[in-house]
């Protein structure tokens, strides 16, 4: 991770560039009238909250679920 500073007039003509950076980790500062105005950061996405109860009658188990699996099954040495 490394930190740039570049001008308003370089982040116009370098944006693509500077994004990629920021993505990889890298801050960016730019800068206008001799001070630091902005640091680019690459935003994380948001994780969705889970809903209890989303998947309640979408998902079926077979009867035999629970049923023992068979000698072949076992001896086939294939999962």
């Amino acid at each position: 991770m490394s930190a740039k500073h570049v001008t308003l007039a370089e982040a116009n003509s370098h944006l693509a560039e500077l994004m990629e950076a920021a993505w990889r980790g890298d801050e960016i500062f730019i800068e206008a009238g001799n001070h630091t105005q902005v640091k680019l950061v690459a935003v994380t996405p948001v994780r969705q909250a889970r809903v209890l109860g989303a998947y309640r009658g979408k998902l079926h188990m077979r009867a035999d679920f629970n049923a023992p699996l068979s000698d072949e099954f076992w001896l086939s040495g294939h999962p």
